[in-house]
């Protein structure tokens, strides 16, 4: 079954990984069905009338892409019970990410109109690619994904496990090639830890985590960065292998992976995620806000929600409301020590 569910994931994100991965080129656009649902929700209705119409939100990636899945997944999780209005999904994509949150920054405040705030904004924001301040401008209002990246090798590659890439990297210097996922984007970053643990390793971008993954089959790379989804199928067919995860911890959907700080103690600090919150532009009526982040934090906790995290190997959300922000700003100082 696994094989199969794999088999039609890669047929959904054959064109990108999305949300901290690649960046992509051109304008689509589509809706995002609203079916009834059985749940039922401590959402309450603002003390205004809103909402008096149709919503908007914005996603700046491509559609089949972790970003716009997870997303989609969401919004179909929304009771009409609590929300009785069409959420038109626009996908408007470009530059890492910046062309689509831009175009969300331009609407009105009001609650109509919502965005993404995820981890390549702020590291676009923290190296000087764009003067979007995401904790300025934006305001959270639930995750809808958070994963670590896998380290992924090529079956016959010179070494089976982080510890022994490590050591032949270090008996190779300048020898290996990584392969990451578009630059200005958070897997870019995985050049900049192996540099600042002295080994001496090329990168070289990909347009997306499939093209990562195909660099490492081809013999074009040496291993590559990717989160579970895209490279499910070639780790169950064997034809690549998973030496570590990118997180803090191991991951919860793939618990025999070694993390790197566990394997060298060089990357203690090592806490490299995919996430993605739902905001709106600040200034939104607080009551508004109120509504919409009870609405989406509920959809995230519901069973159907729980289906879709588990057909696309998304780990459990654990950051709620209330910290949000304070993991924006750890994941900007952790960016800024990466970028420095």
């Amino acid at each position: 079954m696994k094989k199969w569910i794999a088999f039609f994931l890669s047929c959904a994100m054959l064109s990108s990984l999305a949300a901290c991965g690649s960046p992509s080129s051109g304008n689509s656009s589509a809706d995002a069905k609203q079916p009834a649902q059985p749940e039922t929700s401590d959402a309450k209705a603002p003390a205004s009338s809103y909402p008096e119409k149709d919503l908007e939100i914005i996603i700046p990636y491509k559609v089949g892409g972790t970003t716009d899945l997870a997303v989609r997944g969401v919004l179909d999780a929304i009771p009409k019970s609590v929300l009785d209005r069409q959420i038109t999904v626009t996908n408007q994509v470009g530059g890492s990410g910046l062309i689509g949150t831009e175009a969300f920054l331009t609407h009105d405040a009001d609650g109509y109109t919502l965005g993404l705030l995820n981890c390549d904004l702020v590291l676009n924001f923290v190296n000087g690619t764009t003067d979007i301040n995401p904790t300025e401008r934006m305001i959270p209002l639930a995750t809808v994904e958070q994963d670590p990246y896998l380290l992924l090798a090529a079956k016959d590659a010179p070494f089976t496990t982080f510890a022994e890439f490590v050591s032949y990297a270090e008996a190779n210097p300048g020898q290996l090639v990584v392969g990451v996922t578009g630059v200005g984007t958070v897997p870019n970053m995985l050049g900049s830890i192996l540099t600042q643990a002295g080994l001496q390793i090329d990168s070289v971008p990909y347009d997306s985590a499939t093209d990562a993954i195909a660099g490492v089959l081809s013999g074009e790379s040496d291993i590559c960065i990717s989160a579970m989804a895209p490279a499910v199928g070639n780790i169950e067919s064997g034809d690549l292998v998973a030496i570590a995860v990118t997180s803090a911890e191991r991951s919860i959907a793939s618990p025999d992976i070694p993390t790197m700080a566990e394997v060298d103690e060089r990357f203690a600090d090592v806490n490299l995620l995919s996430w993605i919150m739902i905001a709106v532009p600040a200034g939104a009526p607080d009551d508004v806000v109120t509504f919409l982040q009870s609405a989406l934090s509920d959809a995230v906790a519901s069973d159907q929600y729980a289906e879709t995290r588990e057909t696309f190997y998304f780990e459990p959300i654990t950051i709620g409301v209330d910290e949000q922000q304070a993991f924006i700003a750890s994941q900007a100082d952790y960016y800024k020590s990466l970028v420095g």
